[in-house]
């Protein structure tokens, strides 16, 4: 059996994984530091059994190709992202994903950027490292003693502690648009802030919502909270759901937070609303072209927090990711049903 990896695996997971097949060859992330093209990863899927993946194109085209392909691994917690599931099922091909695997990470870093937004730490420390609020004058000199020393200028725009005055999070309302496993992360890390938590989700099952989780419809979150974050994936059902009209519904002093994904809601007039200062400011991971072009519109705002994709990013769920992929193909491997499975309907019956 042989194991193509395309993507940054965990060393220890990588020894298990030798041991598991006779070979294993590694490409894409891990040799060339980037995602393989198409043609790339058909030449290089050549007498390949398995494939462990996470961002290469595993289309039709590359599957119609590759006939010794038998089963997708993904370190993905959605694997339709870059497979072409309907291709895989038809082929009878079991894709095998990690559900979960980077919920407490998207969590922590959802909670850092509502934090970093509403108290300043970004703007902080980028005005700083521009010499923006920099000054000649010592404190004595700005009327400040020896004890009581404080970063004060001498116009407003160099007075940090007149600039940085916004909210804490306890006793704030925090509305969750998503209530799956990364929105209920966040639910808990924010009740340690002493937060009123509301969310919208018409699909979590009633025994899955937090006892301190109050269900809502989306006009009511959107009216009545003060920090809004996204957590919901791009489905038919949910692409554009926070519409120009939805997004008006906010209060002029809320804070939109979105670590999921651009297409859930309107760019444009999230942009237009934050030009016109028709709400305090949001704090983006994700947008409709990554990365921003140098004249991007958002780029332009002093309302805003701006990361690059990187939500998930950490070194803990590669190894979730593995614990759970090497548990499942050792399943399909012994004839069971791997436990986390994409496409179950190729095991019906």
């Amino acid at each position: 059996m042989n194991l193509l990896v395309t993507t940054y695996i965990v060393p220890e997971y990588l020894k298990k994984l030798e041991k598991m097949f006779d070979h294993v060859r590694c490409e894409g992330m891990m040799k060339l530091g980037r995602v393989l093209t198409e043609d790339e990863l058909i030449a290089a899927l050549k007498d390949i059994d398995v494939i462990l993946i996470e961002f290469d194109p595993l289309t039709r085209k590359v599957l119609d190709a590759s006939p010794s392909l038998k089963v997708i691994a993904s370190v993905r917690g959605g694997a339709h992202a870059n497979v072409d599931v309907a291709c895989a099922t038809e082929k009878k091909i079991p894709i095998l994903y990690c559900p979960g695997r980077n919920g407490d990470t998207v969590a922590d870093f959802t909670l850092g950027l509502m934090i970093a937004l509403a108290r300043g730490i970004a703007a902080g420390h980028h005005q700083i490292m521009n010499n923006v609020i920099t000054d000649t004058k010592t404190h004595d000199q700005n009327g400040f003693c020896a004890i009581d020393v404080n970063w004060v200028g001498q116009t407003p725009e160099k007075f940090a502690y007149l600039q940085f005055k916004g909210p804490t999070l306890a006793g704030k309302r925090l509305g969750l648009v998503g209530l799956g496993a990364i929105g209920r992360e966040v639910a808990k890390r924010a009740v340690a802030f002493d937060m009123e938590i509301i969310a919208y989700d018409p699909f979590v099952k009633p025994e899955l919502v937090p006892s301190f989780v109050r269900m809502s419809d989306l006009d009511g979150l959107l009216n009545n909270c003060d920090f809004i974050s996204i957590h919901l994936p791009v489905t038919k059902d949910t692409r554009g759901l926070l519409s120009a009209s939805k997004l008006k519904l906010m209060k002029p002093n809320a804070y939109f937070i979105n670590t999921a994904r651009a297409a859930v809601l309107d760019y444009d007039q999230l942009i237009t609303m934050l030009q016109n200062n028709q709400i305090a400011g949001a704090a983006l991971d994700v947008y409709p072209s990554e990365p921003l072009p140098p004249d991007h519109p958002l780029l332009k705002l002093n309302n805003v927090v701006l990361t690059p994709h990187i939500g998930g990013c950490s070194l803990d769920p590669y190894v979730r990711s593995y614990q759970m992929l090497v548990e499942d193909l050792e399943n399909v491997f012994s004839g069971k049903k791997p436990v986390r499975l994409y496409n179950p309907s190729i095991y019906a019956g």
